[in-house]
């Protein structure tokens, strides 16, 4: 089963696999997106504030963050949520989430999968394969399954930043 949901140029989808339950998971995503928004005081001293994403504009830093929550009656085992990297944007890779589940990134909008953080093979200097970390723009997709069951009435978050080109 899974479900879907569209918030501005990104979607979530949660999928997962019901145990042998007479009771049925459903598993609902939500999503918030906020403004990252640094404010220094007198002292200089700067503080990140989180505002509503109503305005963003090319540098400034977005944070996703999505809920996944079992409105069901029984045990949501193996909860996958998935979700595009927006349009315009890159990955802050250093920002996702990683607490409570295995995460998978996509370079090609999700049609083959690798651990994350992904790398890459590509020539080096002297000819040679070398093995880098992929660049930050050519994430298109991540994937996030939970390790333990979502428990009727739970939830769980995750989230990552994007900057706007």
């Amino acid at each position: 089963m899974s479900v879907s949901m569209r918030f501005g140029a990104i979607a979530a989808t949660a999928l997962w696999t019901a145990a042998a339950f007479a009771t049925t998971p459903k598993v609902e995503v939500t999503i918030q997106a906020h403004k990252e928004v640094v404010r220094a005081d007198t002292s200089g001293k700067k503080t990140v504030e989180l505002k509503p994403a109503d305005e963003a504009a090319t540098g400034d830093v977005l944070v996703y963050t999505l809920r996944a929550t079992n409105t069901g009656s029984g045990p949501a085992v193996g909860t996958r949520i998935e979700d595009p990297i927006p349009n315009g944007t890159v990955l802050v890779v250093d920002s996702v989430a990683k607490d409570g589940a295995r995460i998978e990134a996509s370079l090609d909008g999700g049609k083959s999968w690798q651990a994350f953080p992904v790398t890459i093979t590509r020539k080096g200097a002297s000819g040679a394969d070398e093995t880098v970390p992929a660049p930050a723009d050519s994430y298109t997709t991540l994937r996030w399954t939970l390790n333990a069951p979502l428990q009727p009435g739970d939830g769980q978050d995750v989230s990552f930043k994007v900057r706007i080109r």
